[in-house]
């Protein structure tokens, strides 16, 4: 083994930081910043003798002053169907004071690029999804450079105060007079985030010149939060379009004793039925607008609708034409970079004489945006020569400007090709020179079985070609389902020979079907989304079920932990018929250990109170007795009332942080012991199990019984794997490697998928990125985040070294001598091995990517399947390939 091993740590490393810089070039390539035109906008038909298009016939404009109230989040069938809790907003509707559009929201449907795009009237950069992660550490999203209504408004001498998400503090940090933000990602909080908010309202509402706005924006977040942790049919999602109702209520009241005052009412984007966003689903792309004044006058339009499946209600428009839109009704130039249409509707507020007119100006400043990019080129050019005269039907000028708008967002972005083709070629290097090394290595040794050294090769080849296709990235889960059922089946029968005793085709027919719950327990597409699978079952329907699971999930964690570590020493010094010897440290450990499980256990319960659920049965007892420990009493409390919500709150993230200050201390008194001890056969298996204990924590509820399903096809595995190891006639260690790193590698990306992810930014969990959290902070928050949406691959991570190094220890067998932890000098050879196989994966999965990228980069996905793949495979390459599989693996093997 020392002679057939001899690739270097160094040439494997280099390797690797060629094809990371290669991938980060290509990034950087091709989500390079939106190229826009400085400057604020004129009336671009401006003359001696010009009047603006915009004014009424008295020479006003139709309002002096704006409320803009953003509901985070705000679908469009929360407003308008008839399962919306909006009352109010429907009376507004019927009586005419209301006008209701579905508004388009542009991908990627987060917050930072939406609030661009209805401020500048700009399709956002795919960039603007990452800057929205990044906030407090980034300073690169202010609109200083760019015009916008906010910035139009300042040019007129008008006041604008601002209360709520304090992500417009960062776009415009120098243009409000009084302002509050609060921060948006803190999705744990869904009360007191939007009544710091409307706490503003009653020193704003007052006729004071203390109060003197001309336009004032509030940004409410908590049905966004509320979303994230519940879904949109939450228990408090109701109740919280009550509470957003009410506020419209008392603005509209406002107006209605200062009625050049006018209320656009909207949400920023959707959600989809997780209650998540980001992707481009109907559910997050359509988002609510409406335009309230009492000086509104319309006929013939009613609330509520019947509930649509498209959620598409009234007129659709753009969300972007609303920028327009505010530029008539205040009669401020449209800004500078603008593809935003009139809103037809709105335009009937004038006279059919002015129309034309406004319509015009609209086209001007699109023209001029066409002209800057494409010159004075083009037939689109030659149809706005025609129009100029201003004499063509108002409907002509509206397929001109859906037609212009059309044409200018669809090349919105320059490519960097430098950075694309340089790091491209970067990557392909990578692939061409670890392919070599790899064949070089593998082939040239006889004991090493050619058809498994050549099956991975193919499985990576053949795996990566699905990137040129849309419609496989999508359902991408479909190949790992397919991958994993054939990887088992081929391992199964002719490397661990499954057929040659019952014993071995049980436990190959136990992988097969944990293989099977996994595929079926979530909606792992993202072109179908159903009711009919496990973990909605078990969450909707049977929760009883659900956490008869759970407690069993618990239970098999801590079993596996005593069992595989001191209990397993203490029964062998019986079955020996010895005294064991007992350390002080293994029972502080066991201790440690139980109240860990202890705590984690009661965070949950909690956690699901939280959220709105109560326990079923004796585990709503077990949550009774938590909250009495913190004189609460579950029978008395009214779960609506703010202060009950803070305290509970509170009590969450006291047993967060419990939990994970018990998993850390029984990790450090493990290895204290083993040191102590010095025995280190087992410790690997110790820390995987403790910290699959801080994997569930970080889990959804639904899918804590996953871990269940993964431990038993673990054990599996391990049976299987440790029957092949103690046959020293046919036992390779190659061999060995290959073939676990080729399975969990299957697993891995299986249990991503059927944990509820896919390959859209929609899917990311934020329900446990908060745990323990009393503050945001964005590396925090990001670590629990990448923790709670990767714990099934870290498992597998993890579980692929017990697998390799102490498969008899993994399966209840106590410490083998062909275990290969008693071979301390091939440590780090063995693990050079597995990494290089997981860099061969990565770096012909890696061309293949940007391959596609570049030959599909104007095709009509490359924003909603393609670029978020990239990122989703940055993910994988340097969070799970590096700082998993390589950093945090390699620390485990060293302890």
């Amino acid at each position: 083994m020392m002679r057939s091993i001899n690739l270097q740590w160094k040439v494997y490393l280099s390797l690797l930081l060629i094809n990371i810089t290669g991938f980060v070039l290509f990034l950087c390539g091709f989500f390079p910043s939106k190229v826009v035109l400085p400057g604020s906008n004129t009336f671009l038909q401006q003359d001696l003798n010009y009047k603006s298009p915009f004014l009424k016939n008295n020479g006003k404009p139709q309002f002096e002053r704006l409320i803009l109230m953003v509901v985070d989040a705000m679908r469009a069938d929360f407003c308008f169907s008839e399962e919306s809790n909006f009352k109010f907003l429907h009376q507004l509707i019927n009586n005419g004071h209301a006008i209701p559009f579905t508004a388009f929201s542009n991908p990627p449907t987060v917050t930072l690029p939406r609030l661009k795009g209805i401020t500048t009237g700009g399709t956002p950069s795919f960039l603007d999804a990452i800057l929205n992660v990044a906030d407090d550490y980034d300073d690169s999203q202010g609109l200083h450079a760019q015009d916008s209504w906010v910035h139009q408004f300042k040019q007129l001498n008008k006041n604008i105060n601002f209360f709520g998400d304090d992500t417009w503090l960062k776009l415009f940090p120098t243009e409000f007079g009084e302002f509050e933000g609060t921060n948006s990602f803190f999705v744990s909080d869904f009360t007191e985030v939007d009544n710091n908010v409307t706490r503003h309202l009653d020193s704003q509402l007052i006729s004071s010149p203390s109060s003197k706005w001309d336009g004032l924006i509030l940004h409410y977040l908590g049905l966004d939060h509320i979303g994230h942790k519940g879904g949109p049919h939450s228990t408090f999602m109701k109740p919280k379009q009550q509470e957003m109702d009410s506020i419209l209520k008392r603005l509209y009241k406002y107006t209605e004793k200062h009625q050049d005052t006018l209320i656009v009412f909207m949400g920023d984007h959707g959600m989809n039925e997780v209650g998540n966003h980001g992707g481009s689903s109907a559910g997050e792309t359509s988002a609510a607008l409406t335009f309230v004044s009492p000086k509104f006058k319309v006929d013939n339009v009613k609330a509520p609708l019947p509930v649509s499946s498209d959620y598409s209600y009234y007129d659709r428009l753009f969300q972007i034409d609303l920028v327009p839109t505010l530029a008539s009704l205040f009669n401020f130039p449209i800004p500078k970079n603008s593809l935003g249409v009139m809103a037809r509707r709105i335009l009937n507020l004038w006279p059919e004489s002015n129309r034309r007119k406004i319509l015009l100006e609209n086209c001007f400043q699109v023209m001029s945006l066409y002209e800057a990019k494409n010159g004075q080129t083009g037939s689109i050019w030659k149809t706005w020569e025609k129009l100029q005269s201003g004499a063509y039907p108002v409907d002509e000028y509206y397929s001109f400007l859906e037609t212009v708008q059309s044409e200018l967002a669809s090349s919105a972005t320059n490519y960097n090709y430098k950075y694309i083709y340089i790091g491209a070629g970067l990557i392909l290097l990578a692939a061409l020179i670890t392919t070599v090394i790899f064949n070089l290595y593998f082939l040239s040794i006889r004991q090493i079985a050619t058809y498994l050294v050549i099956s991975f090769e193919l499985f990576a080849l053949i795996y990566s070609i699905h990137f040129h296709g849309s419609s496989l990235i999508e359902e991408e889960h479909q190949i790992w389902y397919f991958a994993t059922t054939l990887a088992t089946l081929a391992f199964g029968v002719f490397y661990f020979k499954a057929f040659e005793s019952k014993s071995k085709f049980q436990w190959f027919l136990i992988l097969l079907i944990s293989g099977r719950l996994l595929k079926g327990w979530n909606n792992s597409g993202q072109k179908w989304f159903s009711d009919g699978n496990t973990a909605n079952y078990l969450f909707k329907y049977n929760q009883s079920l659900l956490w008869v699971l759970i407690a069993l999930t618990y239970g098999a964690i801590g079993l596996s932990i005593g069992i595989q570590g001191n209990f397993l020493w203490l029964y062998n010094a019986f079955k020996a018929r010895k005294i064991p010897t007992l350390f002080i440290e293994d029972a502080f450990y066991d201790i440690c250990v139980f109240v860990a499980i202890a705590v984690s256990f009661s965070f949950k319960l909690v956690q699901y109170f939280i959220d709105g659920n109560v326990p079923p049965g004796i585990f709503k007892a077990a949550l009774s007795s938590v909250l009495e420990s913190q004189d609460i009493d579950l029978g008395s409390l009214d779960i609506e009332d703010v202060e009950v919500k803070l305290q509970l709150q509170r009590v969450g993230v006291q047993l967060a942080n419990y939990t994970t200050m018990a998993i850390a201390a029984s990790i450090l008194l493990v290895l204290i012991g083993r040191r102590l001890k010095k025995r280190y056969t087992g410790a690997i298996t110790d820390i995987t199990n403790i910290i699959t204990l801080y994997l569930v924590t970080q889990t959804r509820h639904a899918n804590i019984p996953i871990f269940l399903v993964l431990i038993v096809a673990k054990i599996a595995l391990a049976r299987l794997t440790y029957s092949t190891s103690t046959n020293e006639k046919k036992f390779v260690i190659d061999n060995h490697i290959i073939c676990i790193t080729f399975i969990t590698l299957c697993l891995q990306n299986l249990t991503f998928f059927s944990m509820g992810n896919t390959n859209s930014l929609a899917t990311v969990d934020l329900s446990n990125a908060y745990n323990g959290v009393k503050n945001y902070d964005v590396l925090v928050v990001g670590l629990l985040t990448f923790i709670s949406n990767f714990a099934g691959p870290i498992f597998w991570s993890l579980s692929s070294l017990q697998l390799i190094f102490e498969p008899s220890v993994t399966s209840f067998r106590g410490a083998s001598p062909t275990d290969l932890t008693t071979y301390p000098r091939l440590k780090y050879r063995i693990f050079l091995t597995k990494s290089m196989l997981a860099l061969l994966f990565y770096t012909i999965s890696a061309t293949n990517l940007v391959a596609s990228c570049i030959n599909l980069r104007f095709h009509l996905f490359v924003w909603t399947v393609f670029s978020p793949k990239l990122l989703y495979f940055a993910s994988w390459l340097i969070l799970i390939n590096i700082v998993i599989d390589l950093i945090g693996a390699g620390i485990v093997i060293s302890l």
